[in-house]
């Protein structure tokens, strides 16, 4: 069973344009049409791989917690075709 939870975002007109940008973007990269909703899940899941492999989050729970939620983003991969 899947389940959604609804966010509402209030952006900027910046934030705006970087948003359309970043689904052109990822558009452009997996050859095929996705929404801006598969374009920022792209971006979590890449800013979650950076916090991993990147960065060295101090906090050993919190880097647990940020594995774990990769990990659980990518487990039942639906958008997987707008990964980065």
């Amino acid at each position: 069973m899947q389940t959604r939870t609804e966010l509402r975002l209030s952006l900027t007109a910046h934030e705006t344009a970087a948003l359309a940008a970043l689904t052109a973007g990822v558009s452009g990269v997996v050859e095929s049409e996705v929404s801006e909703e598969d374009a920022m899940i792209a971006a979590i899941d890449l800013a979650l791989t950076r916090l991993i492999e990147d960065f060295e989050v101090p906090d050993p729970e919190v880097r647990a917690r940020v594995s774990s939620a990769r990990d659980e983003l990518r487990r039942n991969w639906v958008r997987g075709n707008s990964g980065l």
